[in-house]
């Protein structure tokens, strides 16, 4: 119609923490629950000239708590005995609690005409503007069209006004919200009571000092676990922060208080916060528990590397639990994932190498294959390793020449690590002349070397075997096997050296000969 007022009235609370903010920022004064509608042009100063426009009219005084100016919407007249108008606005507030708790109000669909609604099969002087559950009743909300000074106008009938004591004995509040109500002052904050932020802080701290936490935690230090420091810690910590927000979702969830606190506590800021410091406090258990093992196993390189490590992971799993709970308040966490824009996604290809060295560089720490000082072969290199970086490793060759291998790739290559040998293999293979060996002289030559290398301060006992193989192309084989106990290779070369002497010493004094595997020429001169 010409010249109409474009506007609607949504009496039921925003479901999202976004929808209530952004309904906060913009409130000049004015119900948050106003939208874009086309009205009818209202005479009446308080509009009550249509079903809608009362409605509308009562959910805006309500909610600026001016509840004299509600009672005006109020048909306060014949009233059942024990009832009185000048209850009215008490009457008022009953009602908005029984709305804003048990009914969705979408004003669109209410007649904005001053005859109201003509095919609902009441009577032309009533309108329905909702239902209420009672047990397993259904109780109907009118609206009733009353004389005025200048006609008639709408108001809430007088036959809802008394039922409304009724309605809000069962389903107003609670002796415990009832107590908030009337000694907290009136007010909102991001659309909600202030009593209902004061009873829902009065459940957190209730539920926080719940004293179950506190016996487990003493249970804990009686023991002798290694860490129970820590673990008391997180008991009275985080668990306890964590099993309160539970309990506080547990009982706001069968509480009184309206559905729009309900949705602003609902919004899981809390319980993520809870959950992201108990997960912290856990990895923070597994570092120490893990950092003392490997100590105790001689890793200190890995056990060193594990703080940056849990670091790493915490940081990776707050940014998950953010994600998420965007995700529960609305958001489209993929979106802002990708808005970071092309520039992140160009720095994360550019240091593509940079983390896969890094990553390297964490499995060389925490294997801990190799160490500083340690001779290895790494493929056809061999050498000794200098340092381990961030980026790569230094390995010193044989020939004194260095070089760089990025940790990514020698986390791939097959590493001997000589450096950890416990023992040394001490091996020979001796072939003894045909001509000139007899039966007792092989015997003697075996049984004498075998009891040299027992007798050898270096040799180990076992394994220790010396042989008589067979006959060979070129002489009779006698195989030698033994271990020298010293990790040292120069340590090693020298009681090598003596071994093989005194093998010879013990073949020319049992008038045998040592001969070479291909027949050369001797100078029998």
């Amino acid at each position: 119609m010409p010249g109409a007022r474009r506007q609607i009235l949504w009496c039921a609370p925003p479901n999202t923490l976004v929808g209530a903010l952004t309904d906060a920022a913009a409130d000049t004064g004015q119900s948050q629950f106003v939208r874009s509608v086309e009205h009818y042009e209202y005479k009446d100063s308080l509009q009550r000239d249509t079903p809608r426009g009362t409605v509308e009219g009562f959910m805006a005084a309500v909610y600026e708590q001016d509840y004299e100016k509600a009672a005006e919407y109020l048909d306060l007249r014949y009233l059942p005995e024990g009832m009185s108008a000048k209850r009215g606005a008490e009457y008022a507030k009953q009602l908005q609690l029984i709305i804003e708790r048990n009914l969705w109000l979408d004003l669109g669909q209410l007649n904005d005409t001053p005859l109201g609604q003509d095919n609902d099969q009441l009577p032309a002087y009533r309108d329905l503007f909702g239902r209420v559950a009672l047990q397993s009743d259904q109780i109907a909300l009118y609206l009733q069209r009353v004389p005025s000074e200048g006609g008639t106008i709408w108001k809430v009938s007088n036959a809802t006004v008394a039922k409304v004591p009724k309605l809000y004995e069962n389903l107003g509040y609670g002796p415990v919200a009832e107590w908030f109500v009337n000694h907290v002052p009136e007010g909102r904050w991001f659309n909600v009571n202030l009593w209902e932020w004061s009873l829902v802080l009065a459940y957190l701290i209730t539920a926080f000092m719940v004293p179950v936490t506190w016996i487990v935690k003493r249970v804990i230090l009686l023991t002798k676990h290694e860490l129970k420091e820590e673990l008391a810690y997180i008991v009275a910590g985080p668990l306890r922060f964590l099993a309160a927000v539970l309990l506080v979702r547990a009982w706001v969830s069968h509480s009184s208080i309206s559905p729009a606190a309900i949705e602003m506590i609902d919004t899981g800021f809390l319980l993520v916060s809870a959950i992201i410091w108990f997960g912290w406090s856990a990895m923070g258990i597994f570092h120490q528990g893990l950092k003392k093992r490997w100590k105790e196993q001689g890793k200190d390189q890995a056990a060193s590397l594990l703080r940056p490590l849990t670091n790493f992971l915490r940081v990776i799993f707050v940014i998950m639990a953010v994600l998420l709970w965007l995700e529960h308040l609305g958001f489209n966490a993929s979106a802002i994932i990708a808005g970071m824009g092309i520039g992140g996604i160009a720095i994360a290809l550019a240091s593509k190498q940079s983390i896969e060295n890094f990553i390297g560089t964490i499995t060389l720490y925490s294997a801990a294959p190799i160490k500083v000082g340690n001779l290895c072969k790494f493929g056809s290199i061999s050498g000794t390793v200098e340092e381990i970086g961030l980026r790569c490793t230094q390995i010193r060759t044989l020939d004194r020449t260095l070089i760089h291998v990025p940790n990514a790739k020698l986390v791939e290559m097959e590493i001997e690590n000589i450096s950890q040998r416990e023992k040394i293999r001490f091996k020979a293979d001796i072939r003894l002349d045909y001509a000139v060996t007899t039966s007792a002289q092989l015997k003697a030559i075996v049984a004498e070397i075998k009891e040299m290398l027992e007798a050898h301060e270096l040799v180990l006992k076992e394994p220790l075997r010396v042989t008589f193989k067979g006959f060979g192309l070129h002489g009779l084989q006698v195989n030698v096997l033994a271990y020298i106990g010293t990790k040292s290779f120069p340590t090693f070369q020298l009681a090598s050296e003596e071994l093989h002497l005194k093998i010879m010493d013990i073949v020319v004094k049992n008038g045998s000969r040592i001969v070479p595997v291909a027949p050369v020429a001797l100078n029998n001169g």
